[in-house]
This record gives C-alpha cells, structure tokens and sequence, in this order.
C-alpha cells in the first residue's frame, strides 16, 4: 500500500502545482483578458513633446498587448468626449492622458474610470488624492536638482524659491523632501504681481541659487528674461524647468525623457488593466537630460570640472 501512495506522489504534485498556476495566473491576468478591453488616449494638444509621449505609449501598448483596443482623441476634439461621456457603452476601460489639461479633463469627465497620466508637471490635488488616478509626472525630485546643483556650484546650502498660491503644494513637497539635507529651503510667498520686483531682490540677498518651480504666475516667457538678468546681476545660478529656460541664460535644468515616460505610464496601465496596482500610484520620470549653458557658468565666475560636464548636454550661447 505504502508502494503505490509512493508511485502516486508525483502525479499528486502535479496536479496540485498546475491548480497553482491556474490560480495565480487569474489573479495576475483577470479571465476577461485584455482583448475585450479598451484603452483611450487623451492629449491635451498637438504640442510635440506630448505627441512624443503618445506616440511611444501606444507603441509600448500594441508591443506588449497587441489585443488591447486603443483610441487616440486630442482634446479639442469636444465631440468625441461628449459622446463617450453620455454612452456608457462607448466608454474604456481605462483612459490615458497625455499634458495637465488633459488630465483634469479625464478626471472630471469620467470620475468612475482608472487614469494613468503622463506629462503632468506638479499635479492638482485632484489628481494626487484621487485613488484611482495613477501616473508620472514630468517635475524631476528635489533632491536629484539638489544633486546636480551641486556638482557645479559645491559650496551652495541656502536654496530660494519663489512661489505663489498656485505652487504653494510644490513648495511643501520640497520643504518635507530636503529634510536631512544640509541644505535649507529659503522659500517667499508673492501675492501680487507688484511684488515680483520686491522679492527677486530679497531672494537674491538671502539665498545662493534660485530654484524655479511650476508656477505660470512667475514663469511666464515675459518674466523669465527678466528673471535670469537679475539672477546674473547678483551673481546667483539660476536653475530653469527645462532645456527653454537653460537656452534663455538659466545655469542648468533637468528635462525628463519624453519617450520613456510615455512607456513607463503605459507599463503601469497595462499592469492596472491585468489586475494588479502598481506600488507607487504618483512616480517620478527614470531618466532625466540635464543642460548646462556654460556661457552662464563662465559669467557666473564658476569653474566645472570637465568630468562633470559628461553627464550634461552643453550649450555654449
């Protein structure tokens, strides 16, 4: 008797090992499957870098689910969204924004619905306290500006923000994320814009740099200019949002990849549409392109060592 137990043992194990994989497999890739699943591409407009994102999530998408059904709408196409919006079976499974505008939209239109944006620089609350709501967002952290700050300008430790209602959430992330820093955040609020002037020159005596944030009440093209000729007026690095700002004279800026985040939102919609949440709801971009105006550095007084510059793009106007 104990012989034939012995012989059955492995057909036993068999048995109780593809009941496993039966049994995981449907709680990582949900019975329904993709191919009866829709996915709709929401972007904001036809401003390059946002197409770029789209076009490299859609492909990362047909790439790895080629069954998914995919519709692509920009956002002035009003009709469109009406229509879905009133038709629930007209409705995904899933939408995927493209640019804050889009975003908002997507949100307030279709409530009910997972979201996973991309291309959204320094996301409202809604977005953020919104469970359902996933992405990446296009501001890179504070503490990796920190550290490329200080690869060019070693001895800064008083860091000046300027913000307004508007960015006042940005500016609490930074303050929470510069905690254990030997840094410290100089952070002045303007509630008017004839203030602007007032705090320019007070941030530029109490701080060593000037850190813009997202903030259209400040970083208007009108303003910048001005911005960066007080900046090199007191001699203080000013660090940009992006390459636009470091070819107007700022010092340096981080811009994201725009192709990889549109795959790394469409990785985490593919992995929300197959069952599973990814880990971090609201992610940072993985890769960054750092820009440097050594015209700037050489004005500013500052000498960079050569190694340090291989890891940015230079510009030399």
């Amino acid at each position: 008797m104990a012989k034939k137990v012995a012989m059955n043992m492995p057909w036993e194990k068999a048995f109780i090992f593809l009941a496993l994989i039966n049994i995981f497999s449907g709680l990582l890739w949900p019975e329904t499957g993709l191919a009866n699943q829709n996915v709709m591409i929401l972007i904001s407009s036809h401003f390059s870098p946002y197409v770029t994102a789209a076009q490299a999530l859609k492909s990362e998408i047909i790439q790895k689910a080629p069954e998914l059904g995919i519709r692509q709408v920009f956002l002035q196409d009003g009709k469109t969204l009406e229509f879905m919006e009133a038709n629930t079976g007209s409705k995904p499974g899933l939408i995927m924004p493209v640019g804050t505008e889009a975003a908002v939209e997507a949100v307030a239109k279709f409530p009910e619905l997972p979201v996973v944006f991309s291309m959204v620089l320094d996301p409202s609350p809604k977005l953020l306290k919104k469970d359902n709501c996933f992405g990446v967002v296009l501001d890179p952290p504070f503490p990796l500006i920190l550290k490329r700050l200080k690869e060019l300008v070693p001895h800064v430790s008083r860091i000046g923000v300027l913000y307004t209602e508007e960015s006042e959430e940005t500016v609490n992330r930074m303050t929470d994320q510069i905690v254990g820093s030997d840094a410290q955040l100089i952070a002045l609020r303007i509630n008017s814009p004839e203030e602007l002037q007032e705090r320019l020159d007070e941030i530029f005596r109490l701080a060593d740099v000037l850190v813009a944030v997202p903030d259209t009440n400040i970083y208007s093209s009108v303003v910048v200019p001005r911005i960066i000729f007080q900046a090199i007026r007191y001699g203080r690095p000013f660090v940009g949002l992006s390459r636009n700002f470091t070819e107007a004279g700022a010092l340096f800026s981080l811009d994201c990849d725009y192709e990889d985040t549109g795959r790394q939102a469409a990785e985490m919609a593919l992995k929300i549409l197959s069952g599973r949440r990814p880990k971090v709801r609201i992610q940072s971009p993985r890769r960054f392109t750092a820009t440097i105006n050594l015209h700037t550095a050489r004005l500013l007084g500052l000498k960079i060592d050569s190694r340090v510059l291989e890891d940015f793009q230079v510009l030399t106007y």
